[in-house]
């Protein structure tokens, strides 16, 4: 903050943090943030690991998910588009350079293909019994508690048939060369 001076000289004639941010055109959480510690202010380094989204990014997401019905399939879509192609080659090289570090085998996987992973289809299985009949939520512990009582329900034979399905979903695959099997 170049105005560093100013803010002092302002705060010794007790303006109120209002009026100088609106006199050197600073937000009051700057000017807030300056005047509770001068010394350390911008000395203080990022800690963490760096973001993968921009908090525009970020806003969006949770803009998507909180005012949908959508299925998260759905909701993971529009955000995959949204997300930089930049950000997803990032990741991906990451991920990549992690599972050789370890020495883990990666199998070539199709792109479009939700049909070989058989959690997609007990996630839709597991929205439309939490949503059966345009069941909305007042809380997210209500929701919590939907989703863990209709998980609980799941029985044993549905999941075993979904693996024995496995088969015959590859063969569609293989058939479409690796399409949308729909």
């Amino acid at each position: 903050m170049p105005e560093r001076a100013q803010v002092d000289l302002m705060v010794q004639l007790n303006m109120s943090i209002s009026l100088m941010s609106a006199r050197i055109h600073c937000s009051r959480t700057l000017n807030d943030c300056y005047m509770s510690d001068p010394v350390a202010y911008g000395t203080s380094k990022s800690t963490g690991r760096a973001r993968k989204l921009k908090q525009r990014d970020e806003r969006n997401v949770a803009r998507a998910v909180s005012n949908t019905m959508k299925s998260a399939k759905d909701v993971g879509a529009e955000i995959q588009l949204n997300v930089s192609k930049s950000t997803i080659l990032r990741t991906i090289q990451s991920t990549r350079a992690f599972l050789a570090s370890k020495k883990i085998k990666v199998l070539d996987w199709p792109a479009c293909s939700p049909n070989l992973n058989p959690i997609e289809s007990v996630w839709g299985f597991l929205t439309s019994s939490v949503y059966k009949n345009g069941k909305q939520y007042n809380s997210i512990s209500e929701l919590k508690d939907a989703v863990k009582a209709e998980w609980n329900k799941i029985h044993p034979p549905y999941l075993e048939n979904l693996c024995n399905s496995m088969p015959n979903r590859i063969f569609q695959v293989i058939q479409k060369n690796g399409g949308f099997t729909g």
